[in-house]
């Protein structure tokens, strides 16, 4: 069935730590992806099978069946038609308002939350980095991959001598003792805030060092310190504070000290005010902007070619929007900014 599903495994999507993922159709003409497993190894993926159906969160890729058939070890999750974080931060060069790397930011730490904290049996998801964190059509996070986390109590501390997680990601604190905490994830994430900020990749040189030590090393000495890494598309006067905010959560989740790394319940709380903040910062510059026209010209509005002159009264000021712009300004007018409605109209926010 999963080789139908997938057109004979036609369409790859990606590879994990221990499987290849695969483009698919269900019968019902719903869009899935297939992990096969490599080697048909029955311990990982009886492992990843057992952790992920534990899970149920709306920023955790939804598992929907599996094949456990001879020689045919697959997962069947759902479709996220964006792809992953890394390939939009990295690959594709088109603009991220800081407000959408909040909520992605946010998103992720809700699941991570939720894991860590929520779940009756703690999750440990192991390699938290932006290739495991995909992007549905709306731009909203879904965490991915569960090929190498772990259950634990929330009352012990595992220890292991296999080297798990992605180079640039993984604690450095698990290679000298081997604990594996849910900091390891905190770790993790910290790097993954890092590159929203930085829009650089984690195994970024600079200056003859890792990019994470030289932030590190820099936000020792004050948040003013890296500023130079921001990206400059958000790092701009009115969002600096929003951003050394971001930069300083980052700092304590990638703290050498274990313990003193943040729990992510409280991450997410210190993210949702950030966001708030850059929200109303964003909407008094959008008011600013809208009416800065009128008061430098008091006599005479922008112009409005293609419009009737019975429409607008010559002597009013009226700036005039193109269609295209409002389009983009309320996400084609999706659901989510809907704010209300009269006898005549729908009203978004943009």
């Amino acid at each position: 069935m999963t080789d139908r599903m997938t057109n004979s495994y036609r369409t790859s999507l990606g590879r994990g730590a221990f499987g290849e993922v695969y483009e698919g159709v269900h019968e019902d003409g719903s869009m899935v992806a297939v992990k096969r497993f490599i080697h048909n190894v029955k311990e990982n993926f009886a492992k990843e099978l057992i952790v992920h159906r534990e899970i149920n969160h709306k920023n955790v890729v939804r598992l929907i069946g599996c094949c456990e058939e001879e020689n045919a070890l697959m997962l069947v999750t759902e479709y996220v038609a964006n792809g992953n974080l890394s390939d939009i931060l990295h690959d594709d060069n088109l603009p991220i308002p800081l407000d959408v790397r909040l909520r992605i930011a946010i998103e992720c730490a809700e699941a991570l939350a939720y894991m860590h904290s929520h779940m009756y049996t703690q999750v440990i998801h192991g390699d938290v980095k932006p290739g495991n964190i995909l992007l549905d059509s709306n731009f909203h996070a879904k965490l991915s991959d569960f090929g190498i986390s772990r259950l634990a109590n929330t009352d012990k501390t595992l220890h292991t001598k296999n080297v798990i997680g992605s180079i640039g990601y993984m604690d450095p604190l698990f290679a000298l003792d081997g604990r594996l905490t849910v900091k390891y994830d905190v770790y993790s994430f910290g790097v993954v805030l890092l590159e929203l900020i930085a829009r650089k990749k984690a195994t970024t040189v600079v200056d003859n060092v890792n990019i994470v030590y030289a932030f590190t090393s820099a936000l020792a000495r004050g948040s003013g310190g890296v500023r130079w890494m921001f990206d400059a598309e958000i790092a701009s006067k009115d969002n600096m504070k929003v951003v050394e905010g971001v930069a300083k959560i980052a700092g304590e989740c990638l703290t050498m000290e274990r313990e003193k790394r943040p729990e992510m319940i409280d991450v997410v709380e210190r993210l949702r005010v950030l966001r708030q903040k850059a929200s109303r910062q964003d909407q008094a510059s959008q008011r600013s902007g809208l009416f800065s026209w009128a008061r430098k010209n008091k006599t005479a509005p922008p112009a409005s070619a293609n419009i009737p002159a019975n429409i607008l009264p010559s002597d009013l000021l009226l700036r005039q929007f193109l269609f295209a712009d409002i389009k983009a300004a309320t996400n084609n007018f999706d659901g989510s900014l809907h704010v209300g409605a009269g006898p005549y109209s729908n009203v978004y926010r943009g």
